[in-house]
């Protein structure tokens, strides 16, 4: 991303809309959109900031974590491809102590309210967009329930670095710990084991020669 151009939020807005080709329905996220440039650490959502934030990802990574009664984080996805929308469900901000956080410095479009829930009665259309939304984060969320509770601690270090190979190096050990629910010994034994087992190996181009 060229942080020297200005950022045209209009083509952003036409090119996420998936099921729409209404201009005026784009000019009016446009509007009420800006481009915000944050520090690693930085809260963009926590409960009272209201019931309608909109959040975009342009690039870097967020956390989407709840805060049990007891104090601990329990962080319940990872954010990191550009464009991805991340949207209050009404559903969610009833939840107390739900959080979205930077885990590395991000650049996000931060839309005013109404977000698209109230939107959405001003043009329906926008109902086939929230259910598409809607969908990604809910088969998101059933994938890593699935491995939570069907998965190894180390069958679910191996499922992170392929599903999430672009921010292995991008996000702090302590964090993936906690996002697949291992404590942060455990996942350091995993690491050099996986890093052992890497040394073992012998490269297929060594082999050739043998």
């Amino acid at each position: 991303m060229d942080h020297n151009q200005p950022f045209d939020l209009q083509a952003f807005f036409r090119k996420f809309f998936q099921t729409t080709d209404n201009e005026e329905l784009v000019e009016r996220f446009a509007s009420q959109s800006r481009v915000l440039t944050l520090d690693k650490g930085e809260i963009i959502y926590q409960p009272g900031m209201g019931k309608d934030t909109t959040t975009f990802l342009l690039d870097g990574v967020l956390k989407s974590y709840i805060i049990s009664p007891g104090g601990t984080e329990n962080t319940y996805a990872l954010w990191f491809k550009p464009g991805t929308a991340i949207c209050t469900m009404p559903p969610l901000v009833d939840i107390p102590g739900a959080y979205l956080k930077t885990l590395t410095p991000c650049t996000i479009i931060d839309m005013a309210n109404p977000g698209p829930w109230r939107l959405a009665e001003e043009y329906p259309e926008l109902y086939k967009e929230i259910l598409y939304g809607v969908g990604f984060l809910y088969f998101g969320l059933m994938d890593k329930l699935r491995v939570a509770y069907t998965l190894s601690a180390k069958e679910r270090y191996l499922w992170f670095l392929e599903k999430y190979a672009p921010i292995v190096d991008k996000v702090p050990q302590a964090e993936v710990a906690a996002f697949l629910g291992i404590q942060p010994q455990s996942l350091s034994r995993i690491r050099s084991e996986l890093a052992e087992e890497q040394e073992g190996v012998t490269p297929p181009e060594k082999l050739s020669e043998l």
